[in-house]
């Protein structure tokens, strides 16, 4: 029997909104779920979900530390399937039919306090019982940035806008809970206009409406209609025009629905939107785990053998995931320490806590808890099911530009993303001496000469990857074949295999600079400029640039590159430093202003990768510093996506005027905003350098952050000038060594499909050392062992440092 808890009777709480995170479905600290016999817990003060039973009790530590004592235990059983269910019917745009969670699963829920001990809470308590049924209609919180990241792009039409309304007579609320002309009771439209109710579209194979919405505007030409069900309190919908025959969004929802009677704000969503079903029906896909051969992979589960369940174009983040979950470095700082950093964080939300994320997806990747294999309804083994990095996704990529959408993004870009996030972090965390990133940062060393005076310049960059070129040999053609009705069919171009030797002996060959400004020889001249090692990282993460633009539309390039899978040494590609009997190039720079003087115009940095990755298609550089400082420094695809919707702008050429800023760094500074250096100083830098960098970059709080984190402390430079030390040698810190340069291929990222903007990504990750090395294909979810591993494909590839 429940107990009466004085904890809930004197409770009084607030239901969450339609805009509230509720986290019904999954532990925001691990990654048990309500289909577990424990369910889940769910606070009803903030939403948090937790588990309650297994190794961590994380509700139950959330209870404590927060004085939260009142949850929602949630726990879906699956109901029996019919052996005759048939396959879903294939969905339509617009009225996607619904596989309705009740057909399918049992819901058993009840509220426990935790102040109680964790004892059962009396059932239908008034002050608490709205917060409760709120929580069970709500949209789990993951789901809820998924379907808005999905949602297409609505938009009012001029049929909402000009709507001229005229109930029907007769016109009965207590009827729009059921079809006007038959009795279907759920997908309704209700017409805007008169306030008919009818059923939505029927389905190819007879399943869904019987079309009574639509062909009620064809019998009265009535254009607009809402979805029953999708209204919430702060006055949205799904809506339908019917003549422009697409989703739209109704701005005057409140005052068209007070024409029949209905309250906006008493309103409570009961049925999926557009948007969710869609969210369904795009999780659906299925790649095949077979060999070229068609022989099946096995697969296997286990501690690092944990798949990542694929949320919809997600592969690009979980192949990246698998690579640096599968480093050393990254394991041992976030698996053993999970348990430790959930019992002391302070943050309040954990699932939008980058730290909290980044410790539970280790725990849910190396722990093997959730790695099971299924077994099928022939009792065959199969894949298991693997962890869905929602929360994960949701906090690492939270207000980004792409990566925060569904859509499909570059893995190399997500990389870069990832590092700097990870290192924003940890540098509040020990002063950031525990960053894991740091295995991937080296230096490399700039060496320009002038061809007339003969005199050099060395400069030194920090940076954490390359970015590869590739040789295009083409192979000759054989005849083109002939296709039906006499034309020709065209056929694929193929390349001759490359060798990462060549690549790399393109990528530090010397390259000319015409128009060099010479500060020796006064004038215009012809420099050469080369790029080399200067030191080398624990891991080398290297990104082959597979693209070329042809007819302004970026092309895949199926190029192989034959890749060791043993030892290789990069000896030959480092920098030699300043030589005996060469001169410098006299400085250009400047001189440092002082505080509160006028400083002169500071060009802004940009994220020359990206720079390098545009010029490589073709793009002018003009161009593409622009796109990249356009975009904010969110990597090359979002750049060319900005090239191409600015194609026709008259100044796309036309260099931008870098912008002067006062460089007083004072904190009385009115160009430098307070909160802005609050939440930078937050990240573990002095609030010097964070005044001076917000004043260098136009008080724009994310260039800022990235001066800060590119830059030493005291250079206002990308990259010290090696001239001034002997022989050019960097400080070696961490993990980077000058010497050792023998590497092994440890994991590689593939893309398969032959568009740059499309496709399937996925991971090759070596385990083991010696005789008991093994290769192991993650493909999202499922994992196998990979007895040939094929890198000629790959488009990146990480390599370990032998020491």
């Amino acid at each position: 029997m429940a107990a009466i808890c004085e904890h809930a009777l004197n409770s009084r709480l607030t239901p969450p909104s339609s805009s509230t995170p509720v986290y019904k479905e999954e532990c925001t600290q691990c990654f048990d779920n309500h289909d577990m016999e424990g369910g889940i817990e769910v606070c009803l003060s903030c939403f948090n979900g937790g588990c309650s039973e297994g190794p961590h009790q994380h509700a139950q530590q959330h209870s404590m530390r927060s004085g939260h004592y009142l949850t929602l235990n949630i726990r879906r059983i699956v109901k029996a399937q019919s052996s005759d269910d048939e396959r879903p019917a294939k969905q339509t745009k617009l009225e996607i039919c619904e596989e309705s969670d009740e057909s399918k699963y049992e819901y058993q829920t009840f509220v426990r306090c935790w102040g109680c001990s964790g004892a059962k809470v009396e059932d239908g308590l008034e002050n608490i019982e709205p917060t409760v049924q709120a929580v069970i209609h709500a949209v789990e919180a993951s789901k809820g940035n998924e379907i808005k990241a999905w949602s297409e792009e609505v938009t009012a039409c001029e049929h909402f806008e000009s709507l001229e309304q005229s109930p029907e007579e007769g016109f009965d609320l207590g009827k729009v809970h059921q079809c006007s002309t038959c009795d279907k009771r759920d997908n309704l439209w209700m017409c805007l206009v008169c306030g008919h109710v009818g059923c939505g579209r029927r389905q190819y194979d007879g399943s869904g409406g019987n079309n009574h919405a639509i062909g009620h505007f064809e019998k009265t030409g009535h254009r607009v209609s809402i979805k029953l069900g999708t209204i919430t309190p702060e006055g949205t919908a799904d809506a339908y025009c019917y003549a422009c025959d697409d989703n739209k969004m109704d701005p005057n929802l409140a005052s068209h629905l007070t024409a029949f009677g209905i309250n906006v704000s008493a309103q409570q969503k009961t049925e999926k939107s557009i948007a969710e079903l869609q969210l369904e029906q795009n999780l659906k896909f299925d790649f095949s785990m077979t060999t070229a051969d068609g022989v099946k992979l096995q697969p296997v589960a286990g501690p690092g053998l944990t798949g990542l369940r694929n949320l919809g174009n997600s592969c690009y983040m979980a192949s990246v995931l698998q690579c640096v979950f599968g480093i050393d470095r990254f394991r041992d700082r976030y698996f053993p320490s999970a348990a430790e950093h959930f019992a002391t964080c302070t943050h309040t939300r954990p699932a939008q806590c980058v730290l909290c994320q980044l410790h539970k997806l280790a725990d849910g990747l190396w722990s093997g808890r959730y790695a099971v294999l299924d077994t099928n309804s022939e009792g065959e083994t199969s894949h298991q099911r693997g962890i869905p990095p929602a929360q994960f996704k949701a906090a690492i990529s939270k207000d980004h530009y792409e990566f925060s959408t569904m859509r499909q993004q570059d893995a190399f870009e997500f990389f870069q993303h990832l590092n700097k996030q990870v290192n924003i972090a940890e540098r509040p965390v020990a002063g950031g001496s525990r960053d894991p990133t740091k295995v991937f940062d080296f230096s490399t060393e700039e060496r320009l000469q002038c061809t007339q005076c003969k005199k050099v310049r060395y400069k030194i960059q920090r940076v954490s990857s390359v970015s590869l070129p590739v040789i295009k040999r083409a192979v000759e053609q054989q005849p083109e074949a002939t296709g039906k009705g006499g034309g020709t069919q065209a056929q694929k171009q193929t390349f001759a295999p490359v060798s990462l030797k060549e690549c790399l002996d393109l990528m530090t060959e010397d390259e000319t600079v015409e128009g060099y400004s010479c500060p020796e020889c006064k004038c215009s001249t012809l420099a050469v400029k080369s790029t080399r090692f200067a030191t080398f990282p624990k891991v080398l993460a290297m990104q082959v640039r597979r693209f070329e633009l042809v007819n302004w539309v970026p092309q895949k390039l199926d190029i192989p590159i034959v890749v060791p899978l043993d030892s290789i040494d990069f000896e030959s590609y480092q920098c030699r430093g300043i030589q005996p009997g060469e001169e410098k190039l006299p400085e250009t720079e400047e001189p440092e202003q002082s505080v509160g003087s006028e400083a002169q115009p500071v060009e802004e940095e940009i994220d020359e990768s990206a720079v390098a990755q545009l010029e490589s298609m073709g793009f002018p550089r003009v161009r593409c510093v622009k796109a990249v400082r356009k975009t904010g420094n969110c990597g090359a695809e979002a750049a060319m996506n900005w090239i191409f919707e600015h194609m026709d702008d008259p100044d796309i050429d036309v260099a931008d005027e870098p912008s002067a800023h006062s460089a007083a760094t004072g904190s009385d500074n009115p160009s430098v905003d307070p909160e802005a250096v609050e939440q930078l100083m937050a990240m573990g830098f002095d609030r010097v350098r964070v005044e001076k960098e917000l004043v260098n970059a136009g008080g724009d709080p994310n260039r800022a952050l990235d001066r800060l984190l590119n830059f030493d402390g005291d250079s206002g430079d990308a990259g010290a000038d090696a001239s001034d030390v002997a022989m050019a040698s960097p400080a070696v810190a961490g993990d980077e060594s000058e010497t050792a340069s023998k590497f092994e291929l440890t994991g590689f990222v593939s893309h398969k499909g032959s568009s740059v903007h499309c496709g399937h990504y996925i991971a090759n990750v070596r385990q083991g050392l010696g005789t008991d090395t093994q290769w192991f294909l993650f493909n999202d979810s499922k994992v196998v062992l990979q007895t040939s591993p094929d890198p000629e494909q790959a488009y990146m590839y990480f390599f370990t440092r032998n020491d």
